[in-house]
């Protein structure tokens, strides 16, 4: 019973204050005056933030192709290189031989073959007015193929010299950042030393991160929608934003069985190398074009036990409490996913002076 009176006590209370408030309230020709504003569209950049780290999109292990003496190394430990600039020169004398070899050897096949074709000619002729025996010319037919044969095999292995001889100079496949040098100049290094030297692509560079897929789903629809409309921005270490925004460049091509989930690689430019590979970092993902919703000043909206509401005025300007599905906010709008639409007007100052169904004199104000 006890229970019951305080709770009619409490009922009481705040009816005899709401009263006394809406008594108190500024008033124009006996109406309550309040601001109102109409309800605006904004877009709904809905942003998820996940666990990404950054991988380069091309890394390159440098190792030797022949073996030498290190004369001359072209850059220096944690250089950005070019395309094909020098990285290490090796001894070429003995492969510079190898190609004056394979060229004599050349030379020399060329005059046997010579020799063989015009030897061949000769019997043949002398076959063909029976004047040489069957046995003969085709011995003579064999050298001159293996006259031949000997030739091609000169000309494969001044092929194999030259190769050799180009791969003394080490040059890079690719642009990038180097790390520290394997062998410095006066070493001497075969195809057995294993790698000499890494270059990591770093501009533009690209982080890795996954998302389930309900998220994928909920967000974009489909791995097409994604990959054009998705917006990727980065959390630094330090807190602070990474400049740049990121381009969806491709999803895997499977999902994860145990997480279900899939991972997505961006690409961001990466001019100052603010990006390091291994880095882990926040990911923030959007779409680049929100869904549009209405729109309320956040002093618009209200709560109480059953929901959040907001006081809607119609054309005489009688006020209706209606209860809404607020959506993402900022410090200057409120987005509303449901129950208010567009042109509808609502009040956005002096709340607390508004009773569901009276009238009120309203203000309206632009919101910035």
């Amino acid at each position: 019973m006890k229970k019951q009176n305080r709770k009619l006590y409490s009922v009481l209370f705040l009816t005899s204050l709401t009263l006394s408030l809406y008594a108190a309230a500024p008033r124009t020709g006996g109406k309550v005056v309040v601001g109102a504003e109409k309800v605006t569209e904004a877009e709904d950049y809905e942003i998820r933030h996940y666990t990404g780290q950054v991988v380069s999109k091309s890394v390159v292990n440098i190792v030797a192709r022949v073996s030498g003496e290190i004369l001359e190394i072209g850059f220096k430990d944690g250089d950005v290189v070019r395309k094909g600039q020098m990285l290490y020169k090796l001894d070429p004398v003995q492969y510079e031989a190898a190609v004056k070899g394979a060229e004599a050897s050349i030379e020399k096949c060329k005059a046997e073959l010579t020799y063989a074709q015009s030897n061949f000619n000769r019997i043949n002729l002398l076959y063909q007015k029976q004047a040489s025996s069957l046995d003969t010319m085709e011995n003579a037919k064999a050298t001159l193929g293996a006259a031949k044969a000997a030739l091609l095999s000169a000309e494969a292995e001044l092929i194999t010299a030259k190769d050799n001889l180009k791969n003394t100079v080490i040059t890079a496949p690719q642009g990038g950042l180097v790390g520290v040098t394997a062998f410095t100049q006066g070493n001497y290094i075969t195809p057995n030393s294993g790698t000499l030297l890494t270059i990591i692509q770093v501009q533009p560079i690209r982080v890795r991160f996954s998302i389930s897929s309900a998220d994928l789903l909920v967000m974009f629809g489909s791995h097409k929608d994604l990959v054009k409309n998705g917006r990727v921005e980065l959390k630094l270490a330090d807190g602070s934003r990474f400049p740049e925004k990121g381009e969806i460049e491709l999803l895997n091509n499977e999902v994860n069985s145990r997480t279900d989930a899939i991972q997505i690689y961006a690409s961001f430019p990466n001019a100052e190398r603010k990006l390091i590979t291994g880095n882990t970092l926040s990911v923030m993902l959007s779409r680049k074009t929100g869904k549009r919703l209405p729109a309320i000043s956040p002093s618009a909206l209200m709560h109480d036990t059953n929901g959040s509401y907001v006081y809607v005025l119609d054309s005489a300007n009688k006020v209706e409490k209606r209860y809404v599905a607020p959506g993402n906010a900022t410090p200057k709008l409120q987005l509303i996913k449901e129950g208010l639409k567009p042109g509808e007007t609502v009040i956005s100052k002096g709340t607390h002076k508004a009773l569901p169904g009276i009238t009120v004199e309203a203000n309206f104000e632009q919101k910035r």
